[in-house]
């Protein structure tokens, strides 16, 4: 297995079309809402859009996953000694390991672009933040690896990252909403998600609602991903 994770690893990180996905599209989203278009603080949109790459980081695991049945790749690898628990382990730790440098490149952008000048201690907690904020993401991402077949699960996958981030207000921010919709956002896993990181800008720690809510979705989802594992196991 530990074979195996090193080949997933390096696989995640060495493409450059993840790269410039998670990271290239965030800094323009970055960049339009704050230099051109003005619609956000420089700070908060920085978190934002970094949460918003790592957060589709996290939920593409599910493509590669069901591109890789439609293959036959599960079926030679049911052939091997890796446990059938060991490939959805490798893509998860490959797929969150991957989102890192995209958080880590739109900070740098905020920095270095969008002159977002914070404390040394904001900076260094802030990637740690963002990554564990979109941990319920791959759990996510897992379960519609198991219950869509090769390009349909990457077409679902952008509807509900689209959706999933204007609902939780990492384009445009969750005030500018009518009220109802508003508690139905401040409930959403990428609102909680990025909460994290704007908390931290203003040097607070995370709430105990943004974790609680978190680490429910986050079991929901994991339990959805177990459950369509079950059904379309692969050995």
């Amino acid at each position: 297995m530990r074979s195996f994770l090193g080949f997933e690893v390096r696989r995640s990180l060495s493409s450059p079309v993840n790269l410039v996905f998670l990271a290239g599209f965030p800094v323009l989203l970055y960049l339009l809402w704050t230099k051109v278009l003005d619609l956000a603080s420089g700070p908060v949109s920085m978190v934002s859009m970094a949460t918003y790459g790592a957060m589709g980081g996290a939920l593409f695991i599910g493509g590669a996953i069901a591109m890789e049945r439609a293959s036959g790749w599960l079926r030679q690898l049911a052939v091997t000694p890796l446990p059938a628990h060991g490939y959805i382990v490798a893509k998860l730790v490959a797929g969150m390991l991957a989102v890192l440098p995209s958080v880590v490149i739109v900070l740098a952008a905020g920095a270095l672009l969008g002159g977002v000048r914070l404390p040394a201690g904001t900076w260094l907690v802030l990637p740690l933040l963002i990554w564990i904020g979109v941990a319920p993401f791959a759990a996510l991402g897992v379960a519609f690896g198991y219950s869509f077949r090769g390009q349909s699960a990457n077409i679902v996958t952008m509807v509900v990252f689209f959706l999933l981030a204007v609902l939780g207000g990492l384009w445009l921010p969750v005030s500018r909403m009518p009220e109802g919709l508003r508690v139905v956002a401040e409930h959403s896993p990428a609102y909680q998600a990025g909460s994290l990181g704007w908390r931290a800008l203003d040097g607070l720690p995370p709430t105990g609602t943004s974790v609680l809510v978190l680490v429910a979705w986050t079991a929901l989802f994991v339990v959805l991903g177990v459950w369509r594992y079950r059904r379309t196991a692969w050995r």
